[in-house]
């Protein structure tokens, strides 16, 4: 793996320890974030999505990580009481992408609507 790659999966995996320990903070502030990575490798796009099922119940835990390739969604992994498993398996997933060379983006997203309380 060259150096831009290890650079870019560092700052990924940065990334995605401060979703982990923003989960419960953020769970009880706002409710249905997901944080998303967008990886590409020429026209070839996947996008992971990890979401916190539990955030509009004021509670940590539930999770699950939806990949979609070609457009086609699947659920890959869910946990019950463990936000962490999400994060970690979907952090794989990235981080084989990165090794395929593809470059993945992390993005936090808001839950459609989630805002308009603040206006």
């Amino acid at each position: 793996m060259n150096l831009a790659n290890r650079l870019r999966l560092v700052g990924t995996l940065c990334f995605a320890t401060l979703c982990v320990a923003a989960a419960g903070v953020r769970a009880q502030t706002r409710p249905g974030p997901h944080e998303e990575f967008t990886c590409t490798s020429g026209a070839a796009t996947r996008l992971i999505s990890i979401f916190n099922l539990s955030a509009s119940e004021g509670q940590t835990g539930a999770c699950r990580v939806d990949y979609t390739k070609d457009g086609k969604t699947s659920t890959l992994w869910s946990a019950r009481n463990d936000y962490p498993y999400c994060v970690e398996k979907a952090l794989s997933l990235v981080t084989k992408l990165t090794e395929s060379n593809y470059s993945c983006k992390p993005e936090a997203k808001e839950e459609p609507g989630a805002n308009r309380a603040n206006q």
